[in-house]
């Protein structure tokens, strides 16, 4: 599930006063659905929209903090996988 462009476009529109405390819960909430592939993707998407020369200072703001919220949701993400492979006894595996 990768944010589409309108949701791109309304979550810009919303998040104009990014330090408001709810809009950030939202756009947490909404990374949150997000798989680690599709998180990674949009990651990538901001890195290519930071790159522009002619983004606004707004704009750099929001993908700065939506880049810092899918970093910390894909960190998540991998610990949790991280911690289900540790705790594989391998005894139920029937490796020869």
């Amino acid at each position: 599930m990768i944010l589409e462009d309108e949701a791109t476009k309304k979550h810009l529109s919303m998040y104009k006063k990014v330090n408001n405390k709810k809009n950030m819960q939202i756009l947490e909430k909404d990374i949150n659905k997000l798989s680690y592939e599709d998180s990674i993707s949009e990651l990538e998407t901001i890195l290519m929209n930071v790159q522009d020369e002619n983004i606004s200072l707004d704009k750099i703001q929001i993908n700065y903090i939506k880049g810092n919220l899918l970093l910390k949701h894909c960190e998540e993400l991998l610990q949790f996988v991280e911690q289900e492979i540790n705790e594989i006894n391998p005894e139920f595996l029937n490796i020869d």
